[in-house]
Parts: structure tokens; C-alpha cells; sequence
């Protein structure tokens, strides 16, 4: 188990966002990616698609719109975009004020970190993917905090990418907590990820203690157990995004 922040990344290139890897086979993880990106207005994450890897896209502050060839979908900070294999997808931050996005993919393209997904110097080149005439596309626009029910947990807990909405490689799921709530995280066999979204929480694993804060991250093996509670005086949300397999 590690503790991370999404502002210490390692920079990668992809159009003229900045965009930071944070879970990466670089640092160990080998079933799931994290990447945080910071769009000024204007700037654009390429189009591009992944070969057999899902993407989960979370708004985390501020606008931007989907970009599937020349329709864009505006998304808000709480939305969510579920990209399965193989389709057409890029961000654009279509308003007049910084946005800030972090992305989940499963299992890791390593392609998008070598520069082969950026198309962005290439205007026009028949090599920028689009989508073809006539199809229908598979990507999702999510409320997290509308999401299925998760029954049985403490706090207000939602699914938002799953099995039952057509992944097959991630899923993710979104928490809130109110004052003093907390939970376990029970071990199981594939990579995971949480990311501390608002608030502030203490985690406790293996006599070890840590005080989070927004945009701490912990990673996850297999195996890893913790507990989180909750602490401060305002709610505390986290995504939680694991590898399915």
C-alpha cells in the first residue's frame, strides 16, 4: 500500500494540457493507471482510443467537453465519463476557466505515455482517430453522486462504473461520509485505487497511521487492507476505481 498525491506525478505529454502519471508501471502498478490533468480554457487532451484498455474519466473541478470527432459532450466537476475499449474519446476545456480531471485506465495503455496516442501536431493526418459514419457510441456521461446504490456500506455510497453498465476490465465506485463515518477496505486479489476527492480523512493498516487530505491517493495491491474515518468538519468523498482482472 502507498500514499500518493495527485499534484506529484510524472509529467507526460499529450496535447497542450499538462497531465501528471501518478499510478504507473513505472512505480510498480501492473493492472491500473491514475493520470491528473490541468487544462487551461482551450487546451485539448487528443483524441484517441485505447486497443483493448477502459477508461474512467472524472471531472474533478471546473468544465470540459467529450470529444468524439466533432461532437462534444459538456461535462461538470462530480460527472464521470466511462470510455469502454476501442472508442473515440478526448477532453476539451471548452470554458473560460481552468479544469482539473483525473483518469483511471485498466489495464494500462503504455502507448499514451510513449507519445503514440498524440495526435495533436498532426492536423488533418489521416492517423487522428474518428469515428466512423453510422456508429453509435458506448460512452457514458455519469452523475457519480447519482449512481446505483451500493447496499450495506456505511455513508452515501454509489457504483458508477461496473459490469452491470458493460466494463469488463475496471470498475468504480464513489463515497461520501458524513461526521465520524468510516469503513474497511477488505483485501482482494487486483490492483485498486482511492482518491480523497474533499475533506480530509485518517487511514490506519499494519500499525501505521496517516492524516489525508484532499487529492491524496492510496494505492492498492493485492491483499492491502486499511481502515478510513472520516475527520474535520466537512463530508468526505473518495473514488475508488479497481482492476476487474
Amino acid at each position: 500500500m502507498q500514499i500518493l498525491n495527485l499534484e506529484k506525478g510524472l509529467f507526460f505529454q499529450m496535447g497542450k494540457g499538462r497531465n501528471w502519471r501518478v499510478v504507473h508501471p513505472d512505480m510498480g502498478a501492473s493492472q491500473i493507471t491514475l493520470n491528473h490533468s490541468i487544462h487551461d480554457s482551450g487546451h485539448e487532451f487528443p483524441q484517441h482510443t485505447h486497443d483493448d484498455t477502459e477508461d474512467a474519466i472524472v471531472i474533478l473541478e471546473g468544465g470540459a467537453s467529450v470529444r468524439q470527432g466533432n461532437i462534444y459532450t459538456p461535462v461538470n466537476a462530480g460527472e464521470a465519463v466511462f470510455v469502454p475499449s476501442y472508442e473515440v474519446h478526448g477532453t476539451v476545456n471548452t470554458t473560460d476557466k481552468p479544469a482539473r480531471l483525473m483518469s483511471f485506465q485498466s489495464p494500462p495503455d503504455m502507448a499514451l505515455y510513449r507519445g503514440e496516442r498524440d495526435h495533436s501536431s498532426s492536423v488533418g493526418s489521416p492517423d487522428i482517430p474518428k469515428p466512423e459514419n453510422g456508429h453509435r457510441s458506448a460512452v457514458q456521461i455519469i452523475t457519480m453522486a447519482k449512481g446505483g446504490p451500493v447496499f450495506g456500506d456505511l455513508g452515501f455510497w454509489r457504483s458508477v462504473v461496473s459490469p452491470e453498465r458493460g466494463s469488463k476490465h475496471l470498475a468504480m465506485d464513489y463515497i461520501k461520509l458524513g461526521s465520524g463515518e468510516s469503513f474497511d477496505h477488505e483485501p482482494v486479489s487486483t490492483e485498486g485505487i482511492y482518491v480523497l476527492t474533499d475533506g480530509k480523512a485518517v487511514v490506519k493498516s499494519g500499525g501505521n497511521k496517516w492524516e489525508l487530505v484532499t487529492y491524496d491517493v492510496i494505492f492498492l495491491v493485492g491483499n492491502d487492507r486499511f481502515s478510513l474515518s472520516q475527520i474535520g468538519d466537512a463530508p468526505t468523498t473518495l473514488v475508488h476505481c479497481w482492476a476487474l482482472e
